[in-house]
């Protein structure tokens, strides 16, 4: 019997040329992607947090933020870096649209993350001082105004609000909660005092329309009303708490803050020459809420030897796989997160698994 090849059909060259630079290009062409890789902690029980005008105590071991790495909203991602991400070490890449809003410019994604950091290092102030029985009056200012508010004309970056529907503010969620059984087009009627280059205050008041949230409708596909602002808040301290910390974004330090200030105006030894580490955010109340990218952090934690992770409650459902060594513990509030670290170190706390 006679074998018989199978037919090889040989490429000429002009083709091969083709589809190697169809190749080169689809490797160098920018596509719609993101990165997510593990950041490096930094330890706020050093000079991170500067206290002063009262008594500080010494650290006893370090407490980290943790933090990552994510591609700024307006830089290219090219194809042959979506393939490294994919195949090599602990990098998430994600659609661009499940990250950065669609209708958001960069300069706004890049401006509201800076504006969450700085209103939460307010926050995880408040929370901490209010922790250790401090009195200080909170304020809520107008920290940006997007472009598709009715607000635009009439409120300004820096406004503190103090009547809304002349009902006064108390605390941030009041504010959300002023037009919560509101519709799409209803008035709200907002009071703010303004400081003008004299550095005199002036109280003024104006009929804001709500309007569709844009950010929400293109993450979610969900229509809510909205002002159509971000709110910042600050307060005035009784002494000065400065945090020296650049290139970083985001809320999610808040909880670590709060518990970094605590560490530092108390003689009581928190840390106990442990590495800890942690992510949350934070309210002025002390309640922790969740974050993005949990597992990544906790990597970072474990690269720098961290053994206990404190984590946001909230998070639970996100992680799957924990770092070898390391320990993590769920917190909902800044008073369970004290907890946890002043308990024993064979002491048994709830995981994320056991609720």
């Amino acid at each position: 019997m006679r074998n018989i090849s199978p037919l090889r059909y040989r490429w000429p060259f002009p083709a091969k040329f083709f589809f190697y630079l169809l190749t080169i290009a689809t490797l160098l062409a920018p596509i719609p992607y993101v990165f997510f890789k593990p950041g490096v902690p930094d330890n706020v029980a050093g000079k991170l947090i500067e206290i002063k005008d009262v008594k500080n105590y010494p650290v006893n071991g370090k407490l980290f933020i943790t933090s990552i790495l994510v591609t700024n909203p307006d830089s290219p991602v090219f194809g042959a870096e979506t393939i490294v991400n994919w195949a090599t070490g602990p990098n998430v890449v994600l659609p661009r649209e499940e990250i950065y809003p669609i209708a958001e410019p960069a300069k706004v994604t890049n401006r509201t993350s800076e504006n969450e950091m700085e209103s939460s290092k307010a926050t995880a102030t408040a929370a901490a001082l209010r922790y250790l029985g401090y009195k200080f009056t909170e304020f809520y200012y107008v920290s940006d105004i997007r472009g598709y508010s009715d607000a635009r004309k009439k409120l300004k970056v820096g406004d503190i609000i103090t009547l809304i529907d002349g009902k006064k503010i108390n605390n941030i969620e009041e504010i959300r909660s002023s037009y919560a059984e509101k519709k799409i087009g209803d008035n709200l009627q907002i009071t703010v005092s303004r400081k003008d280059k004299s550095g005199t205050f002036s109280t003024i008041t104006h009929n804001v329309t709500l309007v569709k949230n844009q950010d929400t409708a293109a993450e979610t596909g969900e229509i809510k009303p909205a002002i159509g602002i971000l709110v910042g808040t600050s307060a005035k301290f009784p002494f000065d708490v400065k945090f020296n910390l650049s290139g970083v974004g985001g809320p999610s330090a808040g909880m670590i803050f709060a518990v970094g200030i605590i560490e530092k105006l108390t003689p009581e030894d928190l840390v106990r020459g442990r590495k800890i580490a942690g992510t949350g955010t934070i309210t002025a109340s002390g309640k922790v809420g969740g974050i993005g990218g949990i597992e990544e952090k906790m990597i970072g934690a474990s690269r720098i030897g961290a053994t206990l992770f404190i984590a946001p409650r909230e998070n639970c459902p996100d992680i799957k796989h924990i770092p070898k060594g390391l320990k993590v513990i769920p917190v909902s509030t800044l008073t369970e997160a004290i907890e946890v670290l002043r308990a024993p170190d064979n002491s048994k706390f709830p995981s994320c698994s056991q609720g």
